[in-house]
This record gives structure tokens, C-alpha cells and sequence, in this order.
């Protein structure tokens, strides 16, 4: 058990002290920590821990550990490493500490330049990420069986830059593997629908091949620095998974050769059988055009290219003209011997400051920039000094999950037509109840909806006395596909029942309570818990994209008995 916490230390996990929150996802949140050992001994890590409204959901809790067990299995420097799991007080995961960016960040940024990527560094970035998905396509267990472990939530959100060039996949979260035997019927969403293949839309069974489809829209993103399917729109993502009409790179940027447009295009089949066929190969075509046009691209160049893009961060880099060199003797000689381990162990440790934050950046709709030439390689900086590499996990599921979620309904109506005449029943037990689809309300049951009647968003069920149930756009899609489609609303009694609010947003962001709690991914749906002999929170902070405080809205008029729809900024009427 962790002891008591002491006021102004920071709060401990296990042996992990938590020194700063890096950002939240779908399920948890991440923090940058430490663990101390003897003789001044400290390990910088990232800690992965279960939001507070997750932590009595035994379905999420046996989720977060088939994460632990599958990251345990997976050793590859393309890839971020777990290093620890604890359960003790609560479930938590230690991964690697990266000092970098994301992938979606550095496409920020470049927006905000107004500047492209060079090719070189796009074909490397994906040719990286891809390496590591490899190895964990083809990772066995202990007895030789393919443990078929697929990612599912590759993106840009996903694949990080360390401040020394190196490109590691995270975020394993969603991860389908042989020995999990999770099934996602939770309400969590399994994936972001910009980046889904058609066969995981459909909710088909996938293979590694959706991974690959998935780094197949990274790659044209990266090179266009635009979206591919739009990750607002679910009826015209749809629409554009089932056509498959999507346009070569070079349609927006001419500069982009024939042989790239031609891999990202076999990444992009419709059909997995004439999709790339593994990331091998992927991996592979993309080195070997990287070699042709920019030969010796790689970790050290894409590293200065961070070091130009992110000039706030402080990083600096060796001079590349400055080799290491042996000692000489009357160097050896004037080397101080090293201070024996036992008197090292006595001393008082020094003292440091904490390293700069890391910036976890939420996904963000990349429009249409104007036409400028590639990045050019930026200056070697003048003073030479080496940075200690070390890792961050992140944030994985970025908070837009639970979003993704409301429109993956929308998607997978598009794969499952001949189901549109059929009904869906609902009942309950529960007297005075009523329900909504998203912020609209649909009235009191029973009733009976079509495939065509569902918009993908969630259906909450509230009624007086009674706790509220959300019915996730998931969990209904796979009712409605079973034998039986129907469902029976029982909702258990609360003597003050949990406020349920729909935040309507034109943006993408995340909700919070004036305590700092997060409440998840909004434009959507929140729970309020009511705590007994603990004030009711009158206000809720909309946070952005950029992760600054853009809305603070009034929960004073909001009742318990009803839905409380309330609207963050100018949002678009409802229909």
C-alpha cells in the first residue's frame, strides 16, 4: 500500500512518483514520474493510470492489463517499452519517457510554418514505425503459436519523435491479440475513424493488414498535410471507405514522385488481399526510395529537422563535424580516478530541477495549406551538447476516443444495409424513464428504432431515483446485429442520481471539473458523479485542442431528472 501523502511531496504509485500530467486518452491519463533508488539512483518514466469513472469497470480494468500483458511481450526499439505493472492502490502501467513529439504535433507545427515535409523525412518516419509494427505482427509466444497481435489505433497521435531522431509506435491500448480475452462491448471506442480500414469499420474481423491501411493514411497525410477522411463527417467517411476514390498525393502536392503515390496507394486497397501485404515489405519499398533520393537519411537529420521545428524545447545536437575521439595518454593520465561505489553511497545526492514539460497535442482536422517548397535541412547548432535519451509515452488515445466513438455508428451502417429494415427494440424495468440519442430526445420507452434511426451517437436513459446508463454507439451496433436485436434498460437506484451532461462543441476537446478531474472527449457525453457530503459542481471547463481552457460552462440549471444540454462557444443548430 502507498503511505500516507505528505503535503507538497508529490503523489506516489507504488515506487513512481507522479511529477507532472502529461495529457489523458479515451480510458487514462499519463504522467511523467520518477522512481528513486539508493545512492541518488532515478529512473525518468511515464505512468499510465485508469481515469477515476473507469476504475469500477471490470471489463476496462481486464482491458488495461491484456495492455500490460501484450507491451511485456514486445521488445523492439521502434516501439515504446513497458517497464513495469502495478495493481497496487490501483492499476498502472510504467512505460519508456520520451523526450519528443508526436507525429501529429510536427504536422501542427508545419501547418503553422506554412512549410512541407521533405520526403526523405516522411518515407523515414513511416518506414520506422512500420519496423516496429512488424515485430509485433510477428510476435510468437513461448510455444511458437503467432499471437496475432494487430494495433488498431495507429496515427499520427500514436507514432513518436524522440529529440534524437528515433520514431517509436505507442499506445497499444486497443491492441487485439490471441491471449486477450477482452471483448470491447464497453463503450470505449476501438479506434479513430480517420484511420480505419473498411474491414474494421464494418467491425470484420482484422488482421495486421488493417495496421497497415491505417499507416498507409499517416503516410499521406504526412506528405499532403491534409485529411484523408475526415474525422468529423462520419457519413462522408463512409461514403469515401466504401468508394475507395482516394486521390494519389501528388494530386495536392506535384512534387511527390510516382513510386511514392504507388506504395501509398497499395496501402490504401479497399480489399486487404491487394493491400501491401505486411510491414515488412512496407518498410522496405520505403528505405529503398529514401536511399535513391536522400542517401543516408536518418535519425540524426530528422533530428535536426526537430530541433528547427521546435526551437522552444531547448534541444541541441552535436556538431557533425566534431567525431569522438580516444584519449590521448596525457589525457588518460589526467583523467580523476572514479569515487569508489562505497564512499559514492554516503553522499548526499544532487540536486535537480525537473526536465521541461513534454507537450502531448490533441488531434487536430489538418486543412488545406498553401504550396510551399520541402524543408530544407536546418543549421548544425554552434554549441555541441549531447542529450541524455530518454522516453514518453503518448497520449494515447488522445482524448478525441470517446468522440470517435459517437461516429463510429455512422460508419459501420454503411457495411451492414441488409440490416436496415430490421427493428430495435427497447424496454425497461424502470418506471419514469426516458431517452436520449446524442442531445436529442427521443421520449419514454418502450420504442422500437431501424438501422436507419441511428446517427451514431450514444443512447443515454435517465430517469428520477434512478442512476444513468449510457448506451454506447458500440455496444448497440453489436445488439442490434445479434439474433435477438433488443434491449432492456434496468437502471439501478441512487437516492441522487449522477448528472448526465451533452456538451455540443464545434471543435474537439476534453471536459473538466473545477477539481482538475477529467470527464472525457467532448463534443458528447459526460457524467457528473454525485459524491454524498460533497458540494455539487456548478461549472465545467471546456479545454481545446491546445490544451488551454476555452469554455467554462454553468451547471447551476442543470437538473438530474433530464439530460443537460449545454453548448461550448457558437456550435451549428441542431436539425
Amino acid at each position: 500500500m502507498n503511505a500516507p501523502k505528505i503535503p507538497g511531496e508529490p503523489e506516489r504509485l507504488g515506487n513512481y512518483a507522479l511529477l507532472e500530467r502529461l495529457g489523458s486518452g479515451g480510458m487514462a491519463v499519463v504522467y511523467r514520474g520518477e522512481r528513486h533508488g539508493e545512492a541518488g539512483f532515478k529512473k525518468k518514466v511515464a505512468l499510465k493510470r485508469i481515469l477515476p469513472q473507469y476504475r469500477r469497470d471490470a471489463s476496462l480494468l481486464e482491458r488495461f492489463a491484456a495492455e500490460a500483458r501484450t507491451n511485456a511481450r514486445l521488445d523492439h526499439p521502434n516501439l515504446v517499452q513497458v517497464l513495469d505493472f502495478g495493481i497496487d492502490p490501483e492499476p498502472y502501467l510504467v512505460l519508456e519517457f520520451i523526450d519528443g513529439v508526436s507525429l501529429s504535433q510536427v504536422m501542427q507545427r508545419l501547418l503553422e510554418k506554412n512549410e512541407k515535409l521533405e520526403h526523405a523525412a516522411a518515407l523515414f518516419i513511416v518506414s520506422e514505425a512500420a519496423l516496429g509494427l512488424d515485430h509485433a505482427h510477428r510476435k510468437r509466444d513461448e510455444a511458437g503459436t503467432p499471437l496475432g497481435i494487430v494495433h488498431r489505433d495507429v496515427s499520427p497521435q500514436n507514432v513518436l519523435l524522440s529529440n534524437e531522431g528515433a520514431v517509436k509506435v505507442s499506445d497499444f491500448g486497443l491492441v487485439k491479440a490471441a491471449d486477450n480475452v477482452l471483448k470491447t462491448a464497453s463503450g470505449v471506442s476501438i479506434g479513430k475513424i480517420s484511420y480505419m480500414a473498411p474491414e474494421q469499420a464494418a467491425g470484420d474481423p482484422v488482421d495486421a493488414r488493417a495496421d497497415i491501411f491505417a499507416l498507409g493514411v499517416t503516410l499521406w497525410e504526412l506528405l499532403t498535410l491534409e485529411s484523408l477522411i475526415p474525422p468529423d463527417d462520419p457519413a462522408r467517411a463512409a461514403q469515401i471507405l466504401k468508394d475507395g476514390l482516394f486521390r494519389k498525393p501528388s494530386e495536392l502536392r506535384p512534387d511527390v514522385p510516382p513510386e511514392v503515390d504507388q506504395v501509398v496507394m497499395h496501402c490504401l486497397a479497399l480489399d486487404p488481399e491487394q493491400r501491401m501485404p505486411t510491414m515488412q515489405q512496407l518498410s522496405l519499398e520505403l528505405r529503398e526510395i529514401v536511399h535513391s533520393a536522400a542517401a543516408g537519411y536518418g535519425r540524426e537529420q530528422l533530428a535536426r529537422l526537430l530541433v528547427w521545428l521546435f526551437p522552444e524545447k531547448g534541444w541541441t545536437l552535436a556538431a557533425p563535424d566534431r567525431p569522438a575521439a580516444q584519449p590521448t595518454a596525457d589525457e588518460r593520465a589526467s583523467i580523476v580516478p572514479v569515487t569508489p561505489a562505497t564512499t559514492a553511497m554516503q553522499r548526499e545526492p544532487p540536486t535537480a530541477g525537473p526536465p521541461p514539460p513534454v507537450e502531448v497535442a490533441l488531434e487536430r482536422t489538418l486543412g488545406a495549406p498553401e504550396r510551399m517548397s520541402s524543408v530544407a535541412p536546418p543549421p548544425a547548432p554552434a554549441a555541441p551538447r549531447w542529450l541524455v535519451l530518454v522516453a514518453v509515452l503518448g497520449v494515447g488515445s488522445s482524448a478525441l476516443l470517446l468522440v470517435t466513438l459517437a461516429v463510429v455508428l455512422g460508419t459501420f451502417s454503411y457495411f451492414t444495409a441488409q440490416n436496415r429494415g430490421e427493428t430495435f427494440e427497447l424496454g425497461t424495468l424502470t418506471p419514469n424513464i426516458r431517452v436520449w440519442q446524442g442531445p436529442r430526445e427521443l421520449g419514454a420507452l418502450p420504442l422500437a428504432l431501424t438501422q436507419d434511426d441511428l446517427t451514431g451517437e450514444p443512447l443515454i436513459a435517465i430517469a428520477p431515483g434512478y442512476s444513468p446508463e449510457v448506451l454506447r454507439a458500440e455496444r448497440l451496433l453489436e445488439l442490434m446485429r445479434g439474433p435477438h436485436p433488443s434491449y432492456l434498460f434496468e437502471l439501478d437506484p441512487q437516492q441522487v442520481p449522477d448528472q448526465m451532461v451533452y456538451v455540443r462543441y464545434d471543435g474537439q476537446g476534453i471536459a473538466h471539473l473545477p477539481s482538475g478531474e477529467d470527464l472525457g472527449a467532448v463534443p458528447g457525453v459526460v457524467r457528473i458523479e454525485t459524491i454524498p457530503g460533497e458540494p455539487t459542481p456548478t461549472t465545467l471547463a471546456i479545454w481545446n485542442d491546445m490544451g488551454h481552457e476555452a469554455f467554462t460552462l454553468d451547471l447551476t440549471r442543470c437538473e438530474p431528472t433530464t439530460l443537460c444540454v449545454l453548448s461550448a462557444g457558437a456550435v451549428s443548430p441542431l436539425p
